[in-house]
C-alpha cells in the first residue's frame, strides 16, 4: 500500500526530531531540554568503529574503536567513548535514522551532517572521572561492549518511526562532551566526533 505524502512528511518529521530528546540513564525529565553545542572536529581527527561478534558469552555485542589523530596535539577525552549510539534502517538505497540512545553527539541540524552536534555537559565532574588521551599524530585503539557501555545497546525499534520488515541496520557512534561550567580540564577535546556507519547483524523484530 502506498503512502500518502502528508502521511510520510509527518513521519519523517517526527523521526528527524527524536534524536534530541534522548537522555543519559538515570537523568532527570528536564535533560530533555537541548544542551549546549559543538562543532564536529575537522578530518584530520578520526573516529571509526566495526562490529565484532559476542565478546564476552552473555554480555551482548562489542565494537573495536579507533581514533586517529592526525593534529601536531594531543587530545583528551572524557569517558566514556563513545557516549551515545545513533541506529539507521536500510530504506531503499539510503539510510534512515530510527532510534538513539545515551548523550553527546545528535546533530542540531539532521539535514546538514557537516554541522554542530549537541554536547553533553553534566553538572558536576565524577569523582572517579577518567580520560583517554591520544597523542599528536597518533592513534588510540581499544573494544568496548554494552556491558561496560549501556549506551551500546543494540535498539535500532521505536514504536513511532520504526517499519515492519525492517532488518537491516548500520550504526553511527558518537562522542561531544563539555565540562561543567565552572571547572576546565587543559586538551580536553571540545568539538564532536561521529563514527562511520558500523555495519550490524541483521534483526528481526516481534510481529
Amino acid at each position: 500500500m502506498i503512502r500518502s505524502s502528508t502521511a510520510w512528511a509527518l513521519r519523517a518529521a517526527i523521526c528527524i526530531l527524536l534524536p534530541f530528546t534522548f537522555t543519559v540513564p538515570g537523568a532527570t525529565a528536564a535533560s530533555h531540554i537541548p544542551g549546549p553545542t559543538v562543532p564536529l572536529c575537522p578530518r584530520q581527527i578520526a573516529f571509526t568503529a566495526s562490529y565484532l561478534v559476542e565478546t564476552v558469552p552473555g554480555k551482548g555485542s562489542s565494537f573495536l574503536f579507533r581514533i586517529e589523530n592526525g593534529t601536531a596535539k594531543p587530545i583528551m577525552l572524557a569517558e566514556p567513548v563513545p557516549s551515545s549510539a545513533h541506529w539507521y534502517a536500510r530504506v531503499g538505497n539510503r539510510w534512515l535514522w530510527r532510534a538513539s540512545s545515551g548523550a553527546g553527539g545528535s546533530y542540531v541540524d539532521a539535514i546538514n551532517e557537516k554541522g554542530p552536534v549537541f554536547a553533553y555537559q553534566p553538572k558536576y565532574v565524577a569523582a572517579d572521572a577518567k580520560y583517554i588521551t591520544v597523542p599528536a599524530h597518533g592513534k588510540y585503539e581499544w573494544t568496548a561492549g554494552e556491558h561496560e557501555i549501556p549506551a551500546l545497546s543494540y535498539k535500532p525499534g521505536c514504536a513511532l518511526c520504526n517499519y515492519p520488515g525492517e532488518r537491516i541496520y548500520k550504526a553511527v557512534f558518537a562522542y561531544a562532551y563539555l565540562p561543567p561550567a565552572q571547572e576546565h580540564k587543559d586538551g580536553l577535546l571540545a568539538c564532536g566526533l561521529r563514527s562511520n556507519l558500523a555495519d550490524m547483524p541483521p534483526k528481526d523484530f516481534p510481529k
